[in-house]
């Protein structure tokens, strides 16, 4: 990794099929995925980020008629944006059981730059030609960096699962309560043999208690075998309905596969 250029480590994803390549990339939001102008690098890396990275992740979806021409746009927009020189990621995912619908997972080096994405050309022109085929607005939520690991290498056909977790708002007992939960399962999750990424995000405050969970298993046996997992069920006993660390929405997983 050290021979690679540093443009070429910048993004993080799965990328193309060539052997021995990795794609760099042109990325997309509130959730990410990455592709690119190929280059001599292994096909997931992620760009290290600093402390003043922030991220996002952008739910979206389009009729189930307009599919491809979603498709097609949201591909565009991806290599539009890698191209930014202070882009970290941008994964595009698609969901396995409802193609419609699509997870943006973006990454910036600062607050400055993603400011300045988000009122450019690229990112206007992407959401004028989106809204006629949309179903409803778009739903970003801001993040930072909460429990992250080194990237690894992600091939094509890896399972993603993007999960957003709210604990009960209100109460800064509850937030605080949630805190080691969560470290807890991300650093067991990462230790799985099949995941390939597990990355867990909060929102900034005042909204501490909203976490994004964005993941990557080799296949749905590994995914599987996380969900019934020990530490995995550890995490829903104890962010159960009524605990100290009570959570709002148990269920709201999501499965996705990235586009090529």
């Amino acid at each position: 990794m050290r021979a690679i250029s540093k443009e070429a480590t910048r993004r993080s994803l799965p990328l193309p099929t060539l052997p021995g390549l990795r794609v760099g990339w042109g990325c997309l939001a509130t959730g990410s995925l990455v592709i690119a102008t190929a280059v001599a690098v292994a096909p997931a890396a992620r760009a290290q980020s600093g402390a003043d990275a922030v991220f996002a992740v952008t739910y979206l979806d389009v009729g189930a008629a307009a599919v491809p021409q979603g498709v097609e746009l949201i591909k565009k927009y991806r290599d539009q944006t890698r191209r930014e020189g202070a882009n970290l990621e941008f994964t595009i995912l698609q969901e396995t059981s409802r193609p419609n619908r699509f997870v943006i997972m973006e990454g910036w080096q600062n607050q400055a730059a993603f400011e300045a994405h988000d009122k450019g050309a690229a990112k206007a022109e992407f959401e004028g030609a989106l809204k006629p085929i949309r179903n409803s607005p778009p739903d970003r939520k801001m993040l930072q960096p909460f429990a992250s690991a080194p990237a690894r290498r992600i091939e094509p056909g890896a399972l993603y699962m993007v999960e957003h977790v709210d604990f009960m708002g209100g109460d800064p007992a509850i937030a605080a309560a949630a805190v080691p939960l969560e470290k807890a399962l991300a650093e067991a999750s990462q230790k799985e043999a099949g995941v390939l990424r597990y990355e867990i995000y909060r929102m900034p405050p005042p909204r501490i208690n909203h976490y994004e969970v964005v993941a990557a298993w080799t296949d749905a046996k590994a995914f599987d075998a996380h969900e019934t997992a020990a530490h995995t069920k550890e995490f829903r006993g104890a962010t159960a309905q009524g605990g100290g660390a009570w959570r709002a929405n148990l269920y709201d997983q999501r499965l996705y596969k990235a586009l090529p």
